[in-house]
């Protein structure tokens, strides 16, 4: 994934807005300090690495992708010509493998065009995103927010999200995926300007000494 940065100015705009919405989320960027952010040009090479990141912690997913980029340059055409041997040998599972080859054979035989993505709406990205097995509904948001600056998006399933708003809110309970959607209905446009928020808050918690 790319090195944390500062937001740029749509965030940033995002991000006024949402603290009008609820306050709570100015205490982040006071006891975490400044916010910062991952953010990828919307490339396959980064919707890659996001695959690799599913249920892996970034230091890992960040050496496994290392070691890819190492091994070859990450395009359509090398990920598909590569064996899964090869793949696998670099730390990537036989799921991970199987799904980049074949994000990598639809690119290949245009069923699927990244480029294009800029110009279509979240819905009907998912659709075609969700068509490769592999890609499920985590790894769509994820690419979304991050790679396509859709500010709007909440990946709610990630394990992150829901202890930053837990200990943000000071819950007893760290919500489900379904509850953490209810809690930030009311955040609507800018719930993926709160989720960069909770990114930050949760990647400071050590340092903060609340988890």
């Amino acid at each position: 994934m790319a090195e944390l940065i500062k937001p740029n100015q749509h965030l940033s705009e995002a991000i006024a807005q949402l603290y009008l919405l609820d306050r709570d989320f100015k205490k982040i960027e006071v006891l975490a300090g400044n916010l910062e952010v991952r953010s990828s040009q919307p490339t396959f090479a980064a919707l890659v690495r996001i695959i690799v990141g599913q249920q892996l912690s970034t230091k890992a997913a960040d050496a496994i992708f290392l070691r890819l980029t190492e091994l070859l340059e990450i395009l359509p055409a090398n990920i598909a010509a590569s064996s899964s041997e090869e793949l696998r040998s670099i730390g990537l599972s036989r799921a991970k493998v199987f799904c980049c080859q074949q994000l990598a054979i639809a690119i290949l035989e245009q069923n699927l065009s990244i480029e294009s993505f800029t110009e279509m709406s979240d819905q009907a990205i998912a659709s075609q995103l969700l068509q490769i097995k592999g890609i499920g509904k985590w790894t769509v948001e994820i690419f979304l927010l991050f790679c396509l600056e859709r500010y709007d998006i909440l990946p709610s399933g990630d394990l992150a999200l829901q202890v930053g708003y837990q200990k943000l809110k000071n819950l007893s309970n760290r919500p489900s995926a379904k509850e953490l959607i209810t809690l930030m209905e009311p955040l609507k446009p800018y719930r993926g300007a709160a989720a960069h928020l909770l990114w930050h808050y949760y990647r400071n918690l050590n340092k903060l000494g609340t988890n």
